[in-house]
């Protein structure tokens, strides 16, 4: 469903992640990050990722770090990928869940099952229907990844990071700070060339004006033709701003209202009708999961990979 000096954190993806390759709700995400990372650190509890409370539905349930990350990984990533793949994403997943434990301290749950608020979470029967006949075999396989690098997680300054992933690219990841407004040293850009060999890589969207109208009615109680005119993007095509109906809106809010897979995006207006091209699966910071799998294809091992996404973030263990 992957940065802040100071943190708390996330509410998609975009998950987040921020996603199983697919698009988070970036409206959300980015607000939910935004306030997260901007929290003041202060009276944080020792590191302790021996459990965690996770609330499924209206139910809180007491998970070991193993049960839970064999859930999250199962539900955020293929069990097609690549051993070290799932072993970063693991890393990752990890390093998450101990950092919104830290922010959830008074609360009667350290996460959610959501990608919305958290990462995605499937329990054991969940992913028997999931998988079907496969489930016995798949289920082996990510849980030797998860105990492969048990205890393992990234941290910065003596804290756990915020260690945000997406499904994939576009082609370079975006920093924090560009996508969700507040600064994390170790989610700045990195390269994920591979990523453009992706199928989901690009995606079209064609809307008509009345239909741009509606999904960002929000926006402006305002009707009309050509109303979307411009967007500001950076070298990598992340939109930091878009101009709609004569006011200045975030890239971010646009892709969200409109459904985009990703912030990063151009689009053509000709005859009462935009078209959409949008690059990339997810909020584009940190981890790139298909990314990841094309760097363990070519020999690189968790650690590498998560070097690569994340850097200046510590890899230590529990």
């Amino acid at each position: 469903m992957k940065k802040f000096i100071v943190a708390g954190f996330i509410v998609a993806v975009c998950l987040l992640v921020i996603p199983l390759l697919s698009a988070k709700n970036k409206k959300s995400s980015a607000v939910r990050v935004a306030a997260t990372v901007k929290e003041v650190k202060e009276n944080l509890p020792e590191v302790k990722g021996d459990s965690f409370r996770i609330k499924v539905g209206d139910k809180v349930e007491t998970l070991s770090a193993q049960e839970y990350l064999i859930g999250v990984v199962s539900a955020e990533m293929p069990a097609s990928f690549e051993d070290e793949a799932l072993k970063a994403q693991t890393v990752a997943a990890y390093s998450f869940a101990l950092y919104r434990k830290q922010r959830n301290k008074d609360k009667d749950f350290d996460l959610t099952d959501s990608y919305k608020t958290d990462q995605s979470y499937l329990t054991p029967d969940a992913l028997k229907e999931k998988w079907g006949e496969a489930y016995g075999e798949k289920t082996k396989k990510i849980k030797a990844a998860v105990l492969a690098v048990e205890g393992e997680y990234l941290s910065y300054e003596g804290e756990p990071a915020l260690a945000l992933y997406h499904a994939v690219s576009s082609g370079v990841t975006n920093a924090c700070k560009d996508v969700f407004g507040s600064d994390l040293p170790y989610l700045v850009p990195a390269d994920s060339q591979s990523d453009t060999l992706s199928p989901d890589y690009s995606a079209t969207f064609v809307f008509s004006d009345s239909e741009l109208n509606e999904k960002l009615a929000s926006l402006k109680k305002q009707t009309g033709t050509n109303l979307l005119t411009s967007l500001t993007a950076d070298k990598n095509g992340l939109v930091r701003e878009a101009l709609f109906a004569g006011e200045t809106v975030s890239g971010s809010k646009i892709s969200g209202l409109l459904g985009l897979p990703s912030p990063n995006f151009v689009f053509e207006y000709k005859d009462g009708t935009y078209t959409f091209t949008s690059k990339g699966r997810g909020h584009g910071v940190g981890l790139s999961q298909y990314g990841a799998n094309q760097m363990a294809l070519t020999g690189s091992n968790y650690r590498e990979i998560l070097a690569h996404y994340y850097k200046g973030a510590k890899l230590q263990k529990n």
